[in-house]
């Protein structure tokens, strides 16, 4: 079977993926879309891995296939902390610089007396209301948590992309005002 599934498997080995892949110029972008498809492949495959496990009748053959499953789900979840790491990281921008935007924005709202006739009442109070206040606290507390038990790499590569995210935040304001 592997010799006739070597035509595939060259293939596979000349993909621009794969080439980027091993001499690191895959974008982000790309690598991104690759973990999340991976991650619901992931999440499919030891499931049935655990299912085709509990069809066999050998007990050794069982176990294998189980601890097969579980070492591999082990470490996929290993490579994933760390992309995880980075990516609350990169989320957090939006939510955080909304919440303090619509805080300033609502602050100055009441303090000039025009909050009740903005006719962007509805979306200034939502982004300052108590309970996105406490949803962006939680983000940011299970931030702190992730950051503090990552590498000075982890954290660099975390401040990176967090900075990259909130230049694009300006950006999307400047946008949004300019076109």
């Amino acid at each position: 079977m592997w010799e006739e599934s070597l035509p595939i498997y060259e293939s596979i080995l000349e993909q621009p993926f794969i080439r980027e892949l091993a001499d690191g110029s895959l974008s982000q972008e790309r690598f991104s879309r690759y973990i999340a498809q991976d991650e619901i492949y992931l999440g499919n495959y030891g499931k049935q891995m655990e299912a085709f496990a509990e069809l066999l009748d050998d007990a050794d053959e069982k176990a294998m296939f189980k601890a097969f499953a579980e070492a591999g789900m082990e470490s996929e979840k290993a490579m994933h902390q760390l992309l995880i790491e980075i990516a609350l990281a990169a989320l957090l921008p939006c939510m955080w610089i909304y919440n303090r935007v619509g805080l300033e924005i609502l602050d100055t709202a009441r303090k000039n007396g025009c909050l009740d006739d903005n006719p962007y009442k509805e979306w200034i109070l939502e982004y300052g209301n108590e309970e996105y206040c406490a949803g962006v606290r939680s983000v940011l507390e299970m931030a702190d948590r992730w950051a503090a038990r990552a590498d000075a790499d982890t954290r660099k590569a975390m401040k990176t992309v967090y900075l990259e995210a909130a230049r694009y935040e300006y950006d999307f304001w400047d946008y949004g005002y300019r076109g």
